[in-house]
């Protein structure tokens, strides 16, 4: 048979009789025999020690004949382990693929689908929604439905196989006598197959296949994996967090020792090279150290490493705080312009961890995690003048590493039994990335783009977000929000579907611009209002508060953008230049 392009010998059918708790009575029982052999061998050891000594010939073909008996009772029971622990370990591993095809079944039920026996998925008969936007959205979530159910189903029926082939195997080699040789993962630690290669197969193809192979394997072979070859799990989109995190330690470690290394030998550089290795050196080492410390706090709830890369220019990383598998709202937040893990990862984990509890106090008693994701290196300042590929004003980052984001979403649903409600949060440069990674299918529910220079679509029904999903705040005076559309392409604002969320309160309703000239105090409620490019995250300002809202899944909290705010912020450019609007100041 053939499921999501695999050929398998087991059928999905096959997977679903398969009783894995007679295979492991049947080990227990194999096990059992084997400790009476060993007893059984204790007593003919214990009966010639016990006999009256003699000498001669006689003596010496009887220790012979105790000796060879006592040694083909070690054998025998060698062989029955080695059958033994093969079955135990097929047990394990078919419990594993039923689990898969369980994992399947409920996806597909969650959907109102269903999975045959030969693997075949039946959604049902959709109703029409009546407009072009969200039957394009129905679309896409199928398409990711049918590609994690036929992951699952794929590697269900492949490692099944490889099971049923192993254990033939295995069972042969102990009849003939072998006690060396077949022994797998719980027995000597041999790896289990490594993870699947990116395939490019459907929206969120390789991440689904990641998951899949992580609940193909058994517990023993997880923790084998993580402690043998934890570059195979830490960087793995799909893979739980938990995992992620423990073998994220260990390349952390790994990580911090080459840094360290490295920066001994950069005090040996001379010149402007040897000056350009040793602040290069000191930021990874400096990156590392924030990574560490901020991974070690336990304010505000447990840390997840979900990422750590010192290969490339700046170190990447990807902390969470709060349990990203169960919780039922989870947010991934994209810094931009100048963002770096050694500058402002601690800076953004004290922010979130306020913004974590204010979103759960209005979230219905449901539980919030929330991602900083530096899992792409943001274009610098230094490099507006130094790079055209990593300029600010070129896109080309943000479209390169939009399938980053979108893999890491979809990843963090694929690892889970149930579907989180997903949020992003995207600042300035950022914003433009996650504007590239919404044309992606991806698991996200909500965006928020605060502070975007543009976005590379002109219409919420050309993503693969929900109508009504997108959200976009810009305060007053923030020079990206208002021109960056110059370069990068539609304004924010300006998106056809998009809301408008508001950044400001004035004190008085209808005061609108014409009291530009007047003091803003006298009008507007600074405490609430946002300035300039970097103050949305600000506490108790509206804009902090509409993303709060977002995270926790409560729309109907947030505070739409007015006629007058609307009037006092340039939204594109057939706005122009208002004369009319506030003049800028730094609450």
């Amino acid at each position: 048979m053939t499921v999501g392009g695999i050929s398998s010998a087991v059928s999905v059918r096959d997977i679903r009789s398969t009783r894995p708790q007679v295979l492991a009575a049947v080990g227990r029982g194999l096990e059992d025999r084997r400790r009476r052999v060993l007893v059984v061998a204790e007593l003919v050891l214990w009966r010639r020690s016990a006999a009256p000594r003699w000498s001669g010939a006689a003596s010496s073909a009887a220790a012979d004949r105790y000796g060879l008996v006592v040694a083909g009772l070690g054998g025998l029971a060698a062989s029955i382990a080695v059958a033994g622990q093969a079955v135990g370990r097929a047990a394990g591993r078919m419990q594993a693929a039923i689990d898969l095809v369980g994992c399947a079944d409920r996806r597909a039920a969650d959907e109102g689908a269903w999975v045959d026996g030969e693997g075949r998925l039946f959604l049902p008969v959709r109703a029409a929604l009546g407009e072009p936007a969200l039957e394009a959205h129905r679309a896409r979530l199928d398409d990711l439905l049918r590609t994690e159910v036929h992951a699952c189903l794929a590697q269900a029926c492949r490692a099944a196989s490889e099971t049923h082939e192993e254990l033939l195997r295995d069972l042969l080699s102990s009849a003939r006598g072998a006690t060396a040789g077949v022994m797998g993962p719980s027995g000597t630690g041999t790896l289990p197959p490594a993870p699947p290669r990116p395939n490019g197969a459907g929206a969120g193809g390789a991440v689904f296949a990641s998951a899949a192979w992580w609940r193909s394997l058994t517990d023993e072979e997880r923790r084998t994996v993580i402690r043998e070859r934890p570059e195979w799990v830490g960087p793995r989109d799909g893979v739980p967090a938990e995992a992620r995190h423990e073998a994220n330690l260990e390349l952390l470690a790994r990580a911090e020792a080459v840094a360290g290394e490295r920066a001994h030998a950069a005090q040996r550089s001379i010149g402007l090279a040897g000056l350009a290795e040793r602040r290069r050196a000191d930021e990874h080492l400096a990156a590392l150290r924030a990574v560490r410390d901020v991974v070690a706090r336990r304010d505000g709830g447990e840390r997840r490493l979900l990422l750590v890369d010192a290969s490339g220019p700046d170190v990447k990383a990807v902390v969470a705080v709060g349990d990203v598998d169960r919780a039922e709202h989870v947010v991934t937040f994209v810094g931009g312009l100048s963002t770096m893990v050694g500058t402002d990862l601690r800076r953004y984990d004290d922010t979130f961890v306020r913004m974590r509890s204010e979103a759960r106090a209005v979230a219905s008693g449901h539980d919030v995690a929330v991602v900083t994701w530096m899992g792409y290196d943001a274009p610098q300042v230094r490099e507006i003048v130094t790079s055209v590929d990593r300029n600010v004003l070129n896109a080309k980052l943000a479209r390169d590493n939009a399938a980053a984001l979108a893999d890491f979403t979809t990843g963090l649903e694929a690892a889970r039994d149930r579907p989180a409600h997903q949020t992003v949060w995207a600042h300035s440069y950022g914003a433009l990335l996650a504007g590239f990674a919404s044309l992606r299918t991806s698991a996200v529910d909500d965006v928020a783009v605060f502070g975007a220079p543009a976005l590379p679509f002109s219409d919420v029904s050309a993503t693969a977000l929900k109508p009504g999903a997108l959200n976009v705040l810009g305060a007053l005076g923030d020079d990206v929000f208002d021109y960056g559309w110059a370069v990068h392409g539609t304004p924010s604002g300006a998106v056809v579907g998009a809301t408008r969320l508001s950044t400001f309160a004035l004190k008085e309703a209808g005061a609108g611009c014409n009291h530009w000239l007047r003091p803003r105090s006298d009008f507007v409620d600074v405490g609430r209002t946002s300035t300039g490019h970097s103050d949305y995250l600000r506490e108790g300002t509206d804009s902090r508060r509409n993303l709060t809202a977002i995270a926790a899944g409560r729309p109907d909290l947030r505070v739409l953008q007015g006629a007058d705010e609307r009037a006092c912020t340039t939204i594109g450019p057939s706005a122009g230049t208002d004369p009319l609007r506030f003049p800028r100041m730094v609450p």
